[in-house]
């Protein structure tokens, strides 16, 4: 049942990390792409706290990427060695998506309210995988 949620786990934050690629690669190449975008950052902007809501989602993303490697890191000598690569694959999600909320913006990325959202939920599916790693290995 774990191989299976981790599989699982693993194609959803692929997925996800292939969706924002191909919305920027949309909207790149598709001029209505961009006028929809467009019009959807304006409205998402003029409805939410984006501010707010960008480093709220920041900080739970990094604290709990934070907990993970504190997790992983007393249990070493029990995890596999897939286990310790996926963890460092987690903290290069987590990083390139914190980086990319706080540097990147509207003007910089025109797909930056779709991109962020998918970034997070896939470094999120990254940190549950490890979360579920971490708390179901055994002492050999």
């Amino acid at each position: 049942m774990k191989k299976v949620l981790y599989v699982l786990l693993d194609m959803l934050a692929i997925g996800f990390l292939a969706g924002g690629y191909m919305i920027q690669y949309f909207l790149e190449r598709k001029l209505g792409m961009v006028r929809w975008i467009n019009f959807q950052n304006m409205k998402i902007e003029s409805q939410m706290p984006v501010d707010i809501l960008k480093y709220v989602a920041v900080a739970v993303v990094a604290a709990l990427a934070v907990f993970v490697l504190f997790l992983c890191w007393r249990r070493r000598a029990y995890m596999g060695g897939t286990d310790c690569v996926m963890v460092g694959v987690m903290a290069i999600l987590s990083a390139v998506y914190v980086g990319f909320t706080i540097f990147a913006s509207t003007s910089v990325t025109g797909a930056y309210y779709f991109i962020m959202p998918m970034l997070a939920v896939a470094a999120l599916m990254t940190v549950f995988r490890n979360i579920i790693a971490a708390v179901s290995c055994r002492k050999a």
